[in-house]
């Protein structure tokens, strides 16, 4: 007996529905296809794909070539608040206490020049200086080691907050993370593959990739969810 056309599709709709809630139940991780191109990437010898998506690599020459990559599990995401805006507001503050204190240091340069010409001469010499020479010498001294903590003062509140935005700037690339409330996510993602090794032999191995990223909250409470980057991996048990 004939069926009409439209019968066959209300018979297949069932069909498809199961197959797609099938594809969606056993889909894996959200980010299985980064990490198939993080290796891929590696392979390749890719920095520009890999300068997009990871911090690390898996370097063909010492790790390795990975294949047949799947996701075998994810932690939940760990989170923990960035101190971006204190960390910013200490930069900016030690560098003004530095500026303001080089101008001071010049002033007393400029009035002092040829007596400091005259120390530094001495200095080079191994010289003993006396008289106003020695005095003007203790105090350029004094000048001179004081400028150089309040160098390490900047150095230091860059370098903590150059740490602390370093997963932002990668996953949020064009927003300054530091006029925002900024929130940093961290899972480990656990996968399979089968890696053929420099010296051409093959081996199933498990890695642990460590992704990390960063969500921001403007004054308004509106977010603004930063990509997921690569930012670690090691093989598992190691």
């Amino acid at each position: 007996m004939h069926r009409p056309r439209h019968l066959w599709c209300l018979l297949l709709i069932p069909v498809l529905v199961a197959v797609v809630l099938s594809a969606a139940g056993c889909g894996g991780s959200e980010h299985e296809l980064m990490i198939k191109k993080f290796f891929m990437a590696s392979a390749a010898g890719d920095t520009a794909t890999l300068g997009n998506i990871a911090t690390v690599s898996f370097d063909p020459n010492r790790d390795g070539r990975a294949q047949s990559v799947s996701v075998v599990s994810e932690t939940p995401e760990q989170t923990r608040v960035l101190k971006l805006k204190d960390l910013d507001k200490a930069y900016k503050d030690a560098q003004t206490a530095e500026g303001d204190f080089s101008k001071k240091m010049k002033e007393y340069q400029d009035k002092n020049l040829e007596a400091i010409n005259r120390v530094l001469k001495a200095e080079g010499a191994r010289a003993k200086l006396g008289g106003k020479d020695a005095a003007v010498e203790a105090t350029w001294t004094k000048w001179r080691d004081d400028a150089k903590a309040y160098n390490t003062k900047v150095s230091e509140a860059r370098t903590a907050l150059n740490a602390e935005r370093r997963v932002a700037d990668l996953s949020l690339p064009d927003r300054d993370a530091t006029t925002f409330e900024a929130t940093e996510g961290t899972k480990e993602v656990t996968v399979t593959a089968n890696v053929r090794t420099p010296d051409n032999k093959t081996a199933d191995k498990t890695f642990v990739l460590t992704l990390q990223r960063v969500v921001l909250k403007d004054d308004a409470g509106k977010t603004i969810e930063g990509k997921w980057m690569i930012t670690g991996i090691k093989e598992a048990g190691k």
